[in-house]
């Protein structure tokens, strides 16, 4: 089972990843805060990171950063509202497997992480 850590401020919409998520058979945590994000990326137990890109404290793209810099190499995606061509190719520079757009793809969101983790097993075979 692939264990995913949620990163949104907004708790109706993190409750709702949380809960839809593990009906897909994900374990599934959840936090609204990126020093206790970081605070939990430092025990290697997640398979995944989704994380909008605007949070209190500490935004998205700072984590992501920082996990870089702290060579945390959990594979990172952005589940948020700002899919716009600039912030696409924000999260594409800082090296983002995947932006997901809340309004467009979210209705998708387990068979796009499905695929991710499908493409990254064929990679490491």
């Amino acid at each position: 089972m692939k264990t995913i850590l949620v990163i949104d401020s907004d708790p109706v919409t993190a409750n709702l990843t949380e809960k839809f998520l593990k009906n897909y058979g994900y374990e599934v945590e959840v936090t609204s805060e990126g020093k206790d994000a970081l605070d939990r990326l430092n025990r290697p137990r997640f398979d995944l990171v989704l994380s909008d890109t605007q949070l209190q404290g500490l935004a998205g793209f700072d984590i992501l950063k920082i996990m870089k810099k702290c060579f945390i190499n959990t594979p990172f995606v952005f589940l948020t509202a700002d899919d716009d061509e600039v912030t696409r190719m924000e999260a594409e520079a800082l090296g983002a497997a995947r932006l997901i757009s809340k309004r467009k793809e979210y209705i998708n969101l387990p068979h796009i992480l499905d695929q991710l983790f499908f493409s990254s097993r064929e990679m490491v075979a």
